[in-house]
């Protein structure tokens, strides 16, 4: 059970109240501390008891090994005893929990260690503030800190680090953090051990003075009989046992010296749990953000991991989301309400040649389905070669297609400019073309309009009518503006020549006769052959590349599936049972395959991205790991002044999960960077996800709370007193 500071057995004397006399503060009642090590038992203190009341000033001798460090541990709650009581204002400290040990060391002990215990390369006011900080006293309690250095004569050390200060200084900085709670004992450890003797005096004169003024319980340990004269009462302890127990009835005068109070910042200790918990985050982070700092180029390495995962993860999401809206692109200007119709495949010897080899469409048929299917809005139909086309000393090789006038409308693509293809110039054939942006960009000089010029296609003469919207890649990586298109008439008539049927039976005719259809060939596309005037290899008329059908809303697409194939195998004379020779594709089927491939991918790059955060995760591990060993002393500090084992997890963790987002936040930016120069250089399509973004955030954090965790409870489970001793 966790009692707050100050709640120990009452609370602390007020500075203007006079000493309780007899009031039992320390008591102990046959203390015995035993240590074993290697099956080998040492007794520290053997049965030891003794009775301290509020207001003594009492100094603990003997020489060393003697058990005087070993008992003052026990009296700051640092260590427990084998056997015995320990009383601390009338309440067992046996009894007390983890969490109400640290607040007895925060609020009823300030303790002064001989080496004096400061952090390493944190301020002065940090160090004293820090009993304050575990107390919950806000911003009231830097304050206090600063008056409180000031008080012991430190007002303008106030920012210097332990290192930047002698050990007189260093021992001041530690009276004042022992002073930070008001707490009602002080104990000092050897606190002239390591000073000179202008420095002792004034140390033991503050002591002296904190025991007079302030009614302060003080229990020093020393070596020096001169240190000891100064206090009301001495214990002698030899082999770890109490020798004598005298008292000074006229202890020695102390250097004169004044500490005033009546200025200091009152502690407020009534913050809220949120308040508490604000205060020790801010205080955690800027320790972990010291410590990254401190230690910059094994932080970046500890995070490359992180870094590496999370560039991959942000590229790989920019690429396949980019190429997921390209498809969606590409369908939404199709339509999500078309059917695409192939016409068959070849078959010789055995094997075939795939959809679309074989020419089994017709115009026919398009009309009959236009005319039949009533789940049908519009029916187009398209011929296509690939071919040159020039203009002045320019040249390109592009796709040539013949349309027919539905044709932009059932693609729902627009016009940058002109007018698009139109009935008209499909009745008469006339030599007329519509280019798309990038032939455009190949042929004219920039700033000159294309509408009016004449351009060659496959050597024929066509005037420039229109220009097409940019529609960009394909999914599939085809630039859909690369492309000219002309009325199916003039494309069949003028520019492309009618599709063969292939295979054609061997047939051997004199030029400018019609063709006799043989018996065994049913198909009706068969029934207008003819040979051309121009002695040129014979030609089926109206035979087209593919059909598009648009049905009257995305709703009816299997009807439209369902009518076409109907129509389609009526017009083609199919006898039941037999295959078709066509094939009905749905866009939507089409785009879910590229979707699936592209989730398999995204899937196979994600694991990628994984196996690299985790590897940064078990890098965090390690350098934590480290950390919790270095920083042994500094944990054994933070406890001994007040810390929970909870604020030292937390410490630990917030640590991991600031290495865990630097990690993160620098592979966002990188991997934000690396997939917009993918996508300039590459011409790759590309898009940054909030979703991914926000994702690889969190997830870092929680691969460093994960990784984290295990070196966070080692840091908080270490034994106080075990810490303070660590070399």
């Amino acid at each position: 059970m966790s009692t707050t500071p100050g709640a120990l057995a009452g609370s602390v004397t007020p500075a203007d109240s006079p000493p309780l006399s007899g009031e039992r503060i320390i008591e102990l009642q046959d203390i015995s501390r035993i240590y074993s090590l290697g099956g080998v038992e040492t007794p520290a203190l053997n049965h030891v008891s003794f009775t301290i009341t509020r207001g003594e000033f009492v100094a603990i001798t003997g020489p060393s090994g003697s058990g005087k460090t070993t008992l003052m541990n026990l009296i700051g709650c640092l260590d427990r005893p084998t056997s015995g009581r320990y009383l601390l204002k009338g309440k067992d400290v046996s009894t007390l929990s983890e969490p109400e040990l640290a607040d007895a060391r925060n609020a009823q002990l300030g303790f002064v260690f001989q080496n004096f215990n400061l952090l390493a390369r944190t301020s002065a006011a940090e160090n004293v503030a820090l009993p304050l900080v575990y107390a919950g006293t806000g911003r009231a309690g830097a304050r206090r800190a600063q008056q409180l250095l000031g008080l012991v004569g430190l007002a303008d050390r106030t920012e210097h680090t332990s290192a930047q200060l002698s050990g007189g200084q260093q021992q001041r900085v530690a009276i004042a953090r022992a002073l930070a709670n008001d707490p009602a004992i002080i104990l000092a450890d050897e606190p002239t051990g390591q000073l000179d003797t202008r420095n002792s005096g004034e140390i033991m004169a503050m002591l002296r003075e904190l025991n007079h003024s302030r009614g302060l319980t003080v229990v020093v340990v020393t070596h020096d009989p001169t240190i000891a004269a100064l206090a009301d009462r001495m214990l002698t302890f030899r082999d770890g046992q109490m020798g004598s127990d005298t008292r000074n009835p006229s202890h020695a005068a102390a250097t004169a010296t004044s500490l005033v109070w009546d200025s200091m910042t009152p502690l407020k200790l009534g913050r809220s749990a949120g308040q508490r918990l604000a205060d020790l985050l801010i205080m955690t982070f800027q320790t972990a953000a010291r410590a990254l700092v401190r230690n910059k180029l094994r932080s970046s390495l500890t995070v490359l991991g992180i870094f590496i995962g999370v560039v991959a993860f942000i590229t790989m999401v920019a690429i396949g989301h980019g190429a997921q809206q390209a498809v969606a692109k590409q369908l939404q200007a199709l339509g999500t309400n078309m059917v695409i119709v192939l016409p068959g495949a070849i078959n010789q010897f055995g094997a075939s040649g795939g959809a679309g080899t074989s020419a089994t469409l017709t115009v026919d048929d398009a009309n009959a389905i236009a005319l039949q299917d009533p789940a049908v809005l519009h029916v187009s139909y398209l011929i296509r070669v690939s071919g040159a086309v020039t203009y002045g000393a320019k040249n390109w090789t592009t796709m040539i297609q013949g349309i027919s006038p539905s044709y932009l409308v059932v693609r729902s693509w627009q016009l940058a400019a002109g007018r698009e293809i139109d009935q008209q110039d499909e009745v008469n054939a006339l030599r007329v073309c519509v280019l798309g942006q990038t032939v455009v960009q190949q042929l004219f000089p920039k700033g000159e309009n294309p509408i009016g010029r004449v351009i060659q296609v496959r050597g024929v003469p066509l005037r420039v009518i229109g220009v097409l919207t940019s529609l960009g890649q394909s999914g599939f990586g085809q630039d859909q503006d690369d492309i000219v298109l002309i009325p199916y008439t003039t494309a069949q008539e003028a520019v492309l020549g009618p599709s063969r049927v292939a295979p054609l039976p061997a047939i051997s005719t004199p030029p400018g006769t019609h063709f006799i259809v043989p018996a065994d060939l049913p198909q009706n596309l068969y029934a207008n052959l003819q040979a051309n005037n121009l002695d040129l290899t014979p030609r089926i008329d109206n035979v087209v590349s593919i059909l598009m059908v648009q049905a009257r809303s995305s709703t009816l697409i299997r009807p439209v599936i369902r009518q076409v194939t109907a129509t389609l195998r009526e017009q083609h004379h199919l006898r039941p049972g037999t295959a078709d020779d066509f094939s009905v594709r749905n866009l939507s089927q089409i785009v879910q395959v590229r979707e699936s491939s592209s989730r398999i991918l995204t899937l196979l790059l994600a694991a990628v991205a994984g196996i690299s955060l985790i590897v940064g995760g078990i890098g965090i591990m390690n350098i934590l790991l480290v950390s919790v060993t270095e920083r042994t002393r500094e944990i054994g500090v933070r406890k001994a002044v007040g810390a929970h084992r909870s604020y030292i997890l937390m410490q630990f963790l917030v640590e991991a999960v600031l290495l865990a987002a630097a990690g993160g936040l620098a592979g966002i930016a990188v991997g934000i960077a690396v997939s917009l120069l993918m996508a300039r250089a590459l011409h790759w399509a590309t898009y940054i996800s909030p979703g991914a973004v926000i994702f690889s955030l969190l997830f870092s954090g929680a691969i460093g709370i994960f990784f984290g965790f295990y070196p966070a409870r080692k840091a908080a489970r270490l034994d106080t007193i075990e810490a303070l001793r660590y070399e």
